[in-house]
C-alpha cells in the first residue's frame, strides 16, 4: 500500500475517471470538507496518525468510482471507523462567549452531504473537541510565540507537475486552510462553492503550466491584497515607472526622473497595447488570476502585472495626449533594477515653505534618526506625512512615542485559536509609552494616502488618525492589514493570506473599506499629466490653512 502511495504522491500513476460528473463532484466536493474537519478536529488526523496527506490520496480514486451516494457513504463511515477512538471532553466546548468569532460552526457540519450517523459523529468531535497540539498549525516558530498561524504542511515541493489526487489535495488545502483560519471569511459569503467549482479545473489541468494557473485561478477568489503566490523558477520582473490606474486608464503614475529622461516616458502616459494587444483585453486576462481587497488595490494589482508578458524587452503603445507613441519597455530583475542609474534621492524631510514640513516616512530606514526628525518639525506649523509607500518596520516601532504620549488603544484584533481551528479569539491592541520622549509633535498632520498604502502603512496611518489635529488625505487605500500567512502547496508553490483580522478604533480602518479618508482626493488623467504629484500638491495647499 505504501509503495501505491508513494507512486501516487509523484505522479506516475492516474487512473481513467476524468471526476467531470456533478455527482463526482459532489462527491469529491463532500471529501474535502470531511478529510478538512478530521484534519483539524480528530485528534488522530491532527497528529498525522495516520498521515492524513496521504489518506486523502487513498481515498480519492474510492470515491471518484463510487456509483452511488450510499456507495460513498459507506466510505466515509469506514474510513472514519478506521481511525484510533477519538478521545474528548467531558463537558461540551462554550463558543458563545463575545470573546470569541467563528468561520466554523455546528451549522457547517450539518450541511456536510454525509449519513445521520457520520454527522453526529463529527459534530460531537467538534462539540466535545479537546485542545491539543496539531501536527498542521501551530503558533509557534523559532522558539518564539506569534499571534498568527504558523502552517506546518508537508512541501510535497517535486514534482511541479504533481498526480491527479495531489492536485485534488492542493485545492482542498487551500479551501480549508481559509475556512477555518481566514479571519475575514464573512466577505466571501460564496466560499462553498468554489470548492466544487474548482474541482475539474484542478483535475483537467494537463501539465505544471496549468495546473498553477489552476491555483492563480483560486486564490484570485479570495478578495484579500495579501494573497500573493510564490512560484519556483519564476522571474519577478519590475517596471521601469509605476502604473496607476486612473478613472479606467493605466497611466504612468510615477517614474524616477533619469529614468523618465533618458527613454522618454512621462508621467501621465496612458499604456493603450502591450505587445500590439490591447490594454482592455491584457486586462481581462488579468482579472481571471489577479486579486484585491477593494476594487482600487485589485486595479492597482493588475497594472503590476500589465507588462508582465513573458519577455524581458515588450513593445508599449502610449498614448500622449492625441499622439500615440510605441517605444520598447524593459523589465528587469530586482538585482538589476536596483542598480540602474537614478536620479539623487531626496532628503528624508524637509521644508517645503515656512513653518510647512513634508517628511517621507517610508524612506526613513534607522529608528535613530526619529529623534532628529521631531527635533526639526517639533514648532511646525504642518507636517504633511507621506504614507503612499511601505515603512521600515523596525522605524514604526520607534514612532509611536512620539505622537501619543499616553497609553492608546489602536485596534481590536481577531486571533486564530490553533486549538480551536475556525474560532477566533478578540482581542485588543494598545500602545504603552515607556517613558516620557524628547520631542512630542501636537500639531496638524496631514497624512498622504492611497491604493499603495496597505498592510503596516495602513496601521500606521489608522493609528496617527487617532491623534488630535490629524487628518488622512488622498485615495482610498488597500484595505488590508493584520500579519500575513503563508503555507505550501504541493509543486512547491507558496500561497499566504491576511491572518489576524484588524478592525480601528473609531472606524479608523475597516478590511475592504481601509483607512478613513477625512479629505478625498480624485485625480483624473489630465490632472496626472499636468502635475507630478497632484495629492501633495493639494496637502500644501490645505497645510496653508493652518497659521
Amino acid at each position: 500500500m505504501k509503495r501505491v502511495i508513494y507512486l501516487v504522491l509523484f505522479g506516475f500513476i492516474t487512473y481513467s475517471s476524468q471526476a467531470q460528473t456533478n455527482i463526482q463532484v459532489t462527491q469529491l466536493t463532500t471529501l474535502g470538507k470531511v478529510w478538512g474537519f478530521l484534519k483539524y478536529y480528530h485528534p488522530a488526523a491532527a497528529k498525522g496518525k495516520p498521515d492524513w496527506d496521504s489518506e486523502l490520496i487513498r481515498m480519492i480514486p474510492l470515491v471518484e468510482q463510487a456509483k452511488t451516494g450510499k456507495a460513498v457513504d459507506t466510505l466515509l463511515e469506514a474510513w472514519y471507523r478506521s481511525l484510533p477512538s477519538a478521545g474528548l471532553s467531558t463537558t461540551r466546548v462554550n463558543r458563545e462567549a463575545d470573546s470569541l468569532a467563528r468561520t466554523i460552526t455546528e451549522k457547517d457540519i450539518q450541511q456536510f452531504r454525509v449519513s445521520k450517523w457520520l454527522k453526529t459523529e463529527l459534530v460531537r468531535l467538534y462539540q466535545y473537541h479537546l485542545p491539543d497540539t496539531s501536527r498542521y498549525v501551530t503558533r509557534y516558530y523559532g522558539g518564539h510565540y506569534y499571534d498568527h498561524i504558523i502552517h506546518t504542511e508537508d512541501d510535497c515541493k517535486t514534482p511541479s507537475y504533481p498526480g491527479r489526487p495531489v492536485r485534488l489535495l492542493a485545492l482542498f488545502r487551500y479551501w480549508n486552510t481559509i475556512a477555518y483560519f481566514y479571519p475575514h471569511k464573512t466577505r466571501i459569503p460564496a466560499w462553498d462553492k468554489v470548492l466544487s467549482n474548482y474541482i475539474s479545473r484542478f483535475l483537467q489541468a494537463k501539465d505544471s503550466a496549468q495546473y498553477r494557473y489552476a491555483i492563480r485561478e483560486l486564490i484570485h477568489e479570495l478578495p484579500d491584497s495579501h494573497s500573493f503566490i510564490q512560484e519556483p523558477g519564476r522571474i519577478y520582473y519590475f517596471y521601469p515607472f509605476r502604473i496607476d490606474y486612473v478613472e479606467g486608464k493605466y497611466l504612468v503614475g510615477a517614474c524616477d526622473d533619469s529614468i523618465a529622461k533618458r527613454w522618454g516616458y512621462r508621467i501621465g502616459d496612458e499604456i493603450i497595447a502591450i505587445n500590439e494587444k490591447p490594454t482592455r483585453e491584457r486586462e481581462k486576462e488579468l482579472l481571471k488570476t489577479t486579486t484585491g481587497t477593494n476594487a482600487l488595490s485589485l486595479h492597482r494589482n493588475i497594472a503590476q502585472e500589465l507588462l508582465k508578458v513573458g519577455d524581458s524587452i515588450i513593445e508599449v503603445s502610449f498614448k500622449r495626449g492625441k499622439q500615440v507613441i510605441a517605444r520598447p519597455v524593459e523589465l528587469h530583475s530586482w538585482e538589476v533594477y536596483r542598480r540602474i542609474p537614478k536620479a539623487p534621492a531626496k532628503p528624508l524631510w524637509e521644508e517645503l515653505e515656512q513653518g510647512v514640513w513634508y517628511v517621507r516616512f517610508c524612506r526613513i530606514s534607522s529608528i535613530d534618526t526619529l529623534g532628529y526628525l521631531f527635533r526639526d518639525i517639533r514648532q511646525a506649523r504642518a507636517v504633511i506625512w507621506e504614507m503612499r509607500d511601505y515603512p521600515n518596520f523596525k522605524v514604526t516601532t520607534g514612532l509611536n512615542k512620539f505622537f501619543f504620549p499616553a497609553k492608546t488603544q489602536f485596534t481590536e484584533e481577531l486571533n486564530a485559536w490553533d486549538f480551536y481551528p475556525g474560532t477566533f479569539i478578540r482581542g485588543s491592541y494598545y500602545f504603552t509609552p515607556a517613558g516620557k520622549a524628547d520631542s512630542i509633535y501636537n500639531g496638524p498632520l496631514i497624512v498622504l494616502v492611497d491604493e499603495h498604502t496597505q498592510s503596516l502603512s495602513e496601521s500606521i496611518t489608522a493609528a496617527l488618525r487617532l491623534r488630535p489635529n490629524t487628518i488622512t488625505m488622498g485615495r482610498q487605500t488597500a484595505g488590508t492589514t493584520g500579519n500575513i500567512t503563508w503555507f505550501t502547496l504541493p509543486g512547491g508553490i507558496e500561497v499566504s493570506y491576511t491572518g489576524v483580522g484588524v478592525k480601528g478604533l473609531q472606524e479608523s480602518f475597516r478590511q475592504g473599506m481601509g483607512v478613513k479618508l477625512d479629505v478625498p482626493v480624485r485625480l483624473t488623467p489630465a490632472k496626472v499629466a499636468q502635475s507630478k504629484d497632484y495629492i501633495l500638491e493639494q496637502a500644501i495647499l490645505y497645510a496653508r490653512r493652518y497659521q
